[in-house]
């Protein structure tokens, strides 16, 4: 049994290609965000001891096929290129460029399409000027078919078919960021930088959000607004606590962040005047031993100001309630509102540990359950929220394969009310 079950695993890996001689951390479904808060840059091809220039100054280049993607979003592939420049006592590189792409495709109503495409390069100096300045700049472009079902946390589509157009809404987005890190003490980081965005939104004159915008209440047009081509522009502060032992499986420790995003707006090319901050709690706890852990988080996000309506649907640049990295089980742009609260819960149980293709791995079962509401405003709205708790979850389970201590994939189902009928997710990293 042990022998079919390796072999069977080494062809997943194979045909899967998710790795080679490098480490590859980033989550395909959502590289428009950063795939790691920690200063320290992420983790690329270390040098090769047997090379003959390892003790020297080189450049070291990785190109390697990806998959990814869920039920929401579809499933497709992609590509990921790298190029470093390691010297020695430059830890851990002293440049590094990466670029990524990923195309969705999904199969709905007799018919495929293309729900979701992705895009990015990025330059990353660990220490500018010299010091333990970190920059990184990063261009990108994604356009995805989003779905639309209504304001609020009592939003309902009993008996209506979820995947009909009626539902959808385009939104296409090149994006420029820029961010600088820096160590404040041990432990403790503060981040600034700016994004600027331009979106072109695509909405159908019989679709569900144009239904909204002409009949909805005064409240419902009000937090739609219009949807023209518009830019944004954000200021984005931040700070964090950090503790684990290792930042791509944490075996021990918290992760605390608050982050803090601000849009001046309010002139004809960017008119949305608002403002988002985030507290972003995680704790893992080991129980009884290192193989065993119980992984929570707890996530608060409030919008205030002139939002845009796509990102009442989204925290820290994903989706909240739904999706692969929110409330799991619910799909992913199912619940649309200003201010949100949601927790994650695991456990986290490495089961076995083998070598395949060359490299040390670890097999983990993972149990979940994830829990959390919304509200439209800050106002209150039973109307679009509902009556009592509202809170929406979701629950189920997967597996993890870890390769050394930088790179996990993950493929996880999760069952909910809202789910038609179960999820499903197939990404780099963990959820959390």
């Amino acid at each position: 049994m042990k022998i079919c079950f390796r072999r069977s695993l080494r062809r997943f890996l194979i045909i899967s290609a998710f790795w080679t001689g490098s480490a590859f951390a980033a989550d395909p479904l959502n590289s428009y965000s950063h795939p790691s808060d920690d200063v320290r840059p992420p983790i690329t091809a270390p040098p090769d001891s047997s090379h003959p220039d390892a003790e020297a100054e080189h450049t070291e280049t990785n190109l390697v096929p990806v998959l990814g993607g869920s039920t929401d979003l579809g499933f497709g592939g992609g590509y990921f290129a790298g190029i470093a420049r390691v010297k020695p006592g430059a830890d851990p590189y002293l440049w590094n460029i990466d670029s990524a792409g990923l195309v969705t495709f999904k199969y709905s109503q007799n018919k495929f399409s293309v729900p979701y495409q992705d895009f990015y390069a990025r330059l990353t100096i660990p220490r500018l000027f010299g010091v333990p300045l970190r920059l990184e700049i990063r261009p990108s472009y994604t356009w995805e078919s989003i779905d639309y079902f209504g304001m609020g946390n009592a939003s309902s589509v009993a008996g209506k078919n979820t995947s009909d157009d009626y539902f959808k809404y385009t939104r296409g987005h090149p994006q420029f960021d820029v961010d600088v890190r820096t160590k404040v003490v041990d432990h403790f980081i503060a981040r600034f930088g700016f994004r600027y965005i331009y979106n072109k939104i695509g909405v159908a004159t019989d679709s569900k959000l144009a239904d909204d915008q002409r009949t909805g209440s005064d409240e419902v047009k009000r937090l739609i607004g219009p949807v023209d081509s518009h830019s944004v522009f954000l200021l984005k502060y931040g700070l964090q606590w950090d503790t684990r032992d290792n930042e791509t499986s944490t075996h021990s420790g918290s992760f605390d962040t608050i982050d803090v995003k601000l849009s001046p707006g309010g002139t004809t090319q960017f008119p949305y005047r608002y403002g988002e901050a985030t507290a972003n709690l995680r704790g893992f706890l080991p129980l009884g031993t290192k193989r065993i852990t119980l992984a929570t988080r707890l996530v608060g996000d409030w919008m205030f100001g002139n939002v845009p309506f796509y990102e009442l649907a989204r925290f820290d640049d994903t989706f909240a309630l739904g999706g692969s990295t929110g409330v799991r089980g619910v799909p992913a742009q199912r619940y649309y509102g200003k201010i949100k609260l949601f927790g994650n819960a695991e456990l986290r149980m490495e089961v076995a540990s083998f070598r395949a293709l060359g490299k040390e791995l670890t097999l983990a079962v993972v149990p979940l359950f994830d829990a959390g509401r919304l509200w439209a405003d800050a106002a209150s709205h039973p109307e679009l929220d509902g009556h009592g708790v509202g809170l929406k979850y979701g629950y189920g389970g997967g597996v993890r394969v870890q390769s050394g201590s930088s790179f996990v994939i993950r493929a996880e189902v999760a069952s909910s009310p809202d789910a038609t009928p179960i999820s499903g997710y197939f990404a780099a990293g963990q959820a959390f």
